[in-house]
């Protein structure tokens, strides 16, 4: 039976099954369809593969699907240069990996196409907190803002790490930005101050632009939506040390809408701000008329069923150890706690019971 609601006419291999007794929707433009909720999934390492083929980023992002002991995953691939090489000569191509992301046989198609579009959001956050590099007292140059660092380490030296606030006063702002942005590359590029605006005498709001990069990065060509890049970022005066972070939040945000507004699914942007999300409203409120479709008893039946077991198949265990005794404490501080507990949870009071 074809699956009405997708293009593809082999429904076996999108991993989709239509529930007994669902209801089908006339939209307002008169095409049929059945809702996604009203579906079964049962994905596999083939489903996931021919949905990652229908999405489309940019050239330097290859999408992966596997499959190994532990399930099927989809995983990220990035085309690029090594981030930590700083010469000036032209480097080489390297393709890395992202984290594996695991998908459920559950997982509803359209989750999938959007784990992709965070897994793409996420492998590329890796990559720009290496760009923005800080340079120390000895001239020495970090990745201080990198994912690379031992927590462990950093957790037992927490009091050195700690920073003090320097409350700069209005007249001094535009110096203190000035002697952080001396310390400061992205991409090996200079951090320019365009404009500072007081605001209230409390706040700033700080211009800046990307300078050039070296010619052999310019011919490099990595991450073009970067080049020139004019952005702000507000801080309040008091907290003017906190501009490195600022900073960092305004590069991953910019490059977080460059893949809202690049990642196609179908050719579709689903992400992109062009679209109306009033029209996206609107057809959403066009695809769950509960009250009418849960009328039919039969269907209510198996509706709530399946949502029953597919929500009790996604809790986890409780843990062991300590993880289990501080998941069991957090949980029991709420009186009659609804949803699925995870595997190996009792009440204590009902052991007490049963006792």
């Amino acid at each position: 039976m074809m699956t009405l609601h997708t293009l593809n006419p082999i429904p076996n291999l999108l991993g989709e099954r239509v529930m007994p007794l669902a209801p089908q929707l006339t939209l307002a433009n008169g095409q049929r369809w059945i809702a996604q909720h009203y579906l079964r999934y049962q994905h596999s390492v083939e489903s996931v593969s021919a949905l990652l083929a229908q999405i489309d980023f940019d050239v330097h992002t290859p999408l992966f699907a596997g499959q190994d002991a532990n399930g099927v995953y989809l995983q990220v691939g990035l085309i690029g240069r090594e981030n930590y090489d700083r010469s000036n000569t032209l480097r080489a191509h390297k393709l890395v990996y992202g984290r594996k992301w695991r998908i459920d046989a559950d997982t509803p198609t359209s989750e999938i196409i959007q784990t992709a579009f965070l897994a793409i959001k996420k492998a590329r956050e890796h990559e720009v907190r290496e760009l923005l590099t800080v340079r120390n007292g000895a001239g020495k140059t970090s990745a201080a803002f990198s994912n690379h660092h031992d927590l462990p380490l950093l957790t037992q030296q927490r009091d050195e790490l700690r920073a003090t606030a320097r409350p700069a006063g209005a007249a001094n702002v535009t110096a203190t930005v000035l002697a952080q942005l001396a310390t400061l590359r992205f991409a090996q590029r200079q951090i320019e101050l365009l404009q500072v605006v007081e605001l209230a005498g409390e706040r700033v709001l700080l211009d800046f632009q990307l300078g050039a990069a070296p010619l052999a990065r310019q011919l490099e060509g990595d991450f073009p939506e970067f080049a020139q890049l004019s952005f702000s970022v507000l801080l309040p005066v008091a907290q003017l040390h906190q501009l490195p972070y600022a900073l960092m939040d305004a590069l991953i945000a910019h490059s977080d809408r460059h893949v809202d507004e690049t990642f196609r699914f179908r050719g579709f942007a689903r992400f992109s701000r062009e679209n109306a999300i009033q029209a996206i409203a609107d057809l959403s409120l066009q695809t769950r008329p509960y009250a009418r479709d849960l009328a039919d008893a039969q269907f209510e039946q198996i509706f709530r069923a399946n949502n029953y077991e597919v929500d009790a198949s996604r809790a986890p265990a409780l843990g062991a150890g300590e993880l289990g005794r501080k998941n069991r404490q957090l949980i029991e501080q709420y009186a009659n706690l609804l949803g699925h507990m995870p595997q190996g949870y009792v009440l204590t009071t009902n052991r007490e019971q049963r006792a």
